[in-house]
């Protein structure tokens, strides 16, 4: 009962994430189901979920007639350099200090970005150069490929520019619908889609579409500033679970 109770949870949270807040809730979702099966059962059970949300999200016009192309062009190519160097040690890693190093990068972003925000006070929207968003593009497409924690690095290039919530979602879809459906492959033949997961993944879709309802119109009633706390507030929620495992 409780591994069902957390893989529903967590169904639920991919699509409150996915459709509300650009996959910010990423950092609960895949503890959840690591917790339930294990880990490398569980980045292979989340894929397909992943997807399905993605395709949900574009679907809808309120999303699709809102993405940032230049976002997409900067991100995109240095993300999906990211996957190919992170999918061969997806199996091998210890993935410890790794996760540390996510969740203080992660800390250092939610820090300085709260200190601009409530201190500083300053509303104007602040572009990232190109090369730092190859170096956040990159680690995106590294922690995506290994444990679909890529949202920490897109959504430091990404709030700083204050975009509009329907913006920062479809922008965020597209990119993740792109790396996601690249992954397919390569965890096939690591053997981490299986007809059983596969299966499993069936028996929580409607957990996840419940949770994309909610995450739409949670993206419509917010605010812009709202919506960019609740998000830092994920940020910074994924720099304590990484820190503290």
């Amino acid at each position: 009962m409780a591994q069902w109770l957390l893989l529903h949870l967590g169904a639920a949270l991919i699509g409150v994430g996915k459709s509300g807040f650009g996959g910010g809730t990423g950092i609960l979702t895949t503890p959840l189901f690591a917790i339930a099966l294990g880990g490398r059962t569980a980045v292979g059970v989340m894929l397909p979920l992943l997807i399905i949300c993605d395709i949900f999200v574009l679907s809808l016009s309120y999303y699709r007639k809102n993405i940032d192309k230049n976002t997409i062009a900067v991100l995109l190519p240095s993300m999906l350099v990211g996957i190919a160097a992170g999918l061969p040690v997806l199996s091998t890693m210890p993935d410890d200090a790794f996760k540390k190093f996510i969740g203080l990068l992660a800390l250092f972003f939610t820090i300085a970005q709260a200190y601009k925000d409530f201190f500083l006070k300053i509303d104007k929207p602040i572009k990232p150069n190109l090369a730092l968003g190859f170096i956040l593009g990159f680690g995106a497409g590294f922690a995506s490929a290994v444990a679909h924690q890529g949202g920490v690095f897109t959504t430091m290039y990404m709030l700083p520019q204050k975009m509009p919530n329907a913006v920062f979602v479809g922008t965020s879809t597209v990119l993740y619908f792109v790396v996601n459906i690249s992954k397919i492959l390569p965890y096939w033949q690591m053997g981490l889609l299986t007809g059983q997961g596969l299966w499993l993944g069936v028996q929580l879709l409607p957990s996840v579409a419940a949770g994309a309802l909610l995450g739409l119109w949670l993206n419509r009633v917010l605010s812009q500033q709202a919506f960019s706390k609740i998000v830092l507030l994920l940020v910074a929620l994924t720099a304590l679970k990484l820190l503290t495992d």
